[in-house]
Protein backbone atom coordinates (compact mmCIF):
# COMPACT_ATOMS: atom_id res chain seq x y z
CA UNK A 1 0.00 0.00 0.00
CA UNK A 2 2.61 2.35 0.99
CA UNK A 3 4.53 1.81 -2.53
CA UNK A 4 1.13 2.69 -4.12
CA UNK A 5 1.31 5.76 -2.49
CA UNK A 6 4.80 6.77 -3.42
CA UNK A 7 4.21 5.44 -7.12
CA UNK A 8 1.09 8.07 -7.06
CA UNK A 9 2.45 10.39 -5.62
CA UNK A 10 5.72 10.65 -7.73
CA UNK A 11 3.35 10.38 -10.48
CA UNK A 12 1.55 13.64 -9.29
CA UNK A 13 4.99 15.54 -9.07
CA UNK A 14 5.74 14.54 -12.38
CA UNK A 15 2.54 15.64 -14.15
CA UNK A 16 2.80 19.01 -11.79
CA UNK A 17 6.48 20.05 -13.15
CA UNK A 18 5.42 18.96 -16.86
CA UNK A 19 2.53 21.16 -16.42
CA UNK A 20 4.28 24.18 -15.90
CA UNK A 21 6.59 23.35 -18.75
CA UNK A 22 3.53 23.20 -21.04
CA UNK A 23 2.31 26.75 -19.86
CA UNK A 24 5.60 28.51 -20.19
CA UNK A 25 5.38 27.55 -23.65
CA UNK A 26 5.43 30.68 -26.43
CA UNK A 27 2.17 30.78 -28.46
CA UNK A 28 2.31 30.86 -32.19
CA UNK A 29 3.60 34.47 -32.94
CA UNK A 30 0.64 36.44 -34.77
CA UNK A 31 0.52 36.86 -38.23
CA UNK A 32 2.60 39.63 -39.68
CA UNK A 33 1.24 42.92 -40.46
CA UNK A 34 3.04 42.70 -43.69
CA UNK A 35 1.39 39.18 -44.51
CA UNK A 36 -2.48 40.70 -43.53
CA UNK A 37 -2.17 44.04 -45.38
CA UNK A 38 -0.58 42.53 -48.73
CA UNK A 39 -1.43 43.03 -52.23
CA UNK A 40 -4.31 41.78 -52.86
CA UNK A 41 -5.75 40.80 -57.04
CA UNK A 42 -9.56 41.72 -57.72
CA UNK A 43 -10.68 41.09 -60.80
CA UNK A 44 -9.35 43.00 -63.43
CA UNK A 45 -11.02 46.00 -64.82
CA UNK A 46 -12.10 46.70 -68.53
CA UNK A 47 -12.84 49.93 -70.54
CA UNK A 48 -11.79 52.99 -72.13
CA UNK A 49 -7.76 54.35 -72.28
CA UNK A 50 -8.44 57.98 -70.75
CA UNK A 51 -4.75 59.17 -70.12
CA UNK A 52 -1.41 57.62 -69.76
CA UNK A 53 0.87 60.18 -67.61
CA UNK A 54 4.85 58.62 -68.39
CA UNK A 55 6.48 60.79 -65.42
CA UNK A 56 3.68 59.96 -62.77
CA UNK A 57 3.72 56.49 -64.11
CA UNK A 58 -0.07 56.38 -64.29
CA UNK A 59 -3.04 55.63 -66.43
CA UNK A 60 -6.51 56.27 -66.18
CA UNK A 61 -9.19 53.66 -67.27
CA UNK A 62 -13.09 54.75 -67.60
CA UNK A 63 -15.13 51.58 -66.70
CA UNK A 64 -18.26 50.56 -68.82
CA UNK A 65 -20.11 51.82 -65.58
CA UNK A 66 -18.39 55.60 -66.02
CA UNK A 67 -15.99 55.50 -63.10
CA UNK A 68 -12.87 56.55 -63.80
CA UNK A 69 -9.79 54.57 -62.09
CA UNK A 70 -6.11 55.59 -62.05
CA UNK A 71 -3.54 52.75 -61.77
CA UNK A 72 0.39 53.39 -61.14
CA UNK A 73 2.72 51.25 -63.11
CA UNK A 74 5.99 50.02 -62.78
CA UNK A 75 8.73 48.56 -64.87
CA UNK A 76 7.64 45.08 -63.72
CA UNK A 77 3.80 45.92 -65.56
CA UNK A 78 3.22 43.51 -68.37
CA UNK A 79 1.76 46.02 -71.56
CA UNK A 80 0.54 43.68 -74.27
CA UNK A 81 -1.02 45.39 -77.94
CA UNK A 82 1.06 48.22 -77.27
CA UNK A 83 4.42 49.50 -79.29
CA UNK A 84 7.12 50.48 -76.97
CA UNK A 85 5.43 49.88 -73.48
CA UNK A 86 4.42 52.93 -71.88
CA UNK A 87 5.21 55.19 -74.58
CA UNK A 88 3.48 53.41 -76.75
CA UNK A 89 0.06 53.59 -74.89
CA UNK A 90 0.40 56.79 -74.25
CA UNK A 91 -0.43 57.40 -78.15
CA UNK A 92 -3.41 55.19 -77.93
CA UNK A 93 -6.48 57.13 -75.83
CA UNK A 94 -9.49 55.90 -75.88
CA UNK A 95 -8.38 52.47 -76.96
CA UNK A 96 -10.27 49.82 -74.74
CA UNK A 97 -7.90 48.12 -71.98
CA UNK A 98 -8.28 45.59 -69.04
CA UNK A 99 -5.91 46.20 -66.55
CA UNK A 100 -5.38 43.41 -63.85
CA UNK A 101 -3.78 44.74 -61.05
CA UNK A 102 -2.96 44.35 -56.86
CA UNK A 103 -4.69 46.91 -54.33
CA UNK A 104 -2.69 47.77 -50.96
CA UNK A 105 -4.86 47.15 -48.07
CA UNK A 106 -3.09 50.07 -46.12
CA UNK A 107 -4.07 52.91 -48.95
CA UNK A 108 -5.82 51.67 -51.54
CA UNK A 109 -4.17 52.64 -54.40
CA UNK A 110 -3.94 50.18 -57.46
CA UNK A 111 -0.61 49.02 -59.12
CA UNK A 112 -1.39 47.71 -63.00
CA UNK A 113 0.34 44.27 -63.18
CA UNK A 114 -0.97 43.45 -66.94
CA UNK A 115 -2.16 45.89 -69.66
CA UNK A 116 -4.29 44.37 -72.24
CA UNK A 117 -4.50 46.44 -75.63
CA UNK A 118 -7.64 44.91 -77.06
CA UNK A 119 -7.11 45.02 -80.64
CA UNK A 120 -9.72 45.71 -83.36
CA UNK A 121 -11.32 43.00 -85.19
Amino acid sequence: MKKSFILALAACGFLTINSGAFAQQTPPPAQAPEQSQRAKAPAPISGDLTNVDTTAKTLTVKSAEGTEVTFKYTDATDISGAKDGPAGLATMKNAKVTVHFTEDAKDMSKTATRVIVQTAK
